[in-house]
């Protein structure tokens, strides 16, 4: 499904560099999709915290993850990926506000039972609300972009249990 993965690749990385919300027209199912943890309590609005995206596993059980990408919306006021052995990681500002990040495997593929943690230390968004972060996985013959809304990650409850698109909610300072 080579072409799959660039027509996923193509549709996300447009539509978010344009500052617009992206409706996959790709219903992939979720062989595996993202999951928001926060690693330090809530995420308070306008303050700086770590939080990890987990990748459950790979695309199927003969595509291992190669390469993981992240999108988030203007709002989010920066995003440094944290480091991870046998990663490489990278950001990019988007055009119109928001970030792109981007994780590649430097050694061996990740099996399919294996999950992947990746820690960002993030400037979350000034105003209270739900946001979302569209996340793809992309293996040696797949690939799944997960963007459709589920619910917010809070302080124990990682987002989504059970459905692609991970979001958190931003509360307000105590």
């Amino acid at each position: 499904m080579t072409s799959l993965r660039g027509i996923a690749r193509t549709t996300a990385v447009a539509a978010l560099a344009g500052g617009l919300t992206v409706l996959s027209p790709l219903a992939a199912p979720a062989h595996a999709h993202g999951i928001i943890e926060l690693d330090e309590g809530s995420a308070v609005a306008g303050t700086t915290s770590v939080m990890t995206l987990e990748i459950q596993h790979g695309c199927l059980p003969a595509e291992p993850t190669v390469q993981v990408e992240a999108f988030v919306g203007a709002p989010w006021r920066a995003v440094k990926p944290q480091a991870v052995p046998g990663w490489t990681s990278s950001v990019r500002k988007q055009a119109k506000g928001g970030w792109h990040i981007t994780w590649i495997n430097q050694g061996t593929p990740i099996p399919f039972g294996t999950p992947t943690f990746l820690p960002i230390k993030v400037a979350w968004p000034k105003k209270t609300g739900t946001y979302g972060m569209s996340v793809m996985q992309l293996c040696p013959g797949s690939s799944y972009f997960w963007n459709d809304k589920y619910a917010p990650a809070q302080a124990n409850v990682p987002s989504p249990p059970l459905t692609p698109r991970p979001e958190v909610l931003v509360v307000a300072p105590k």
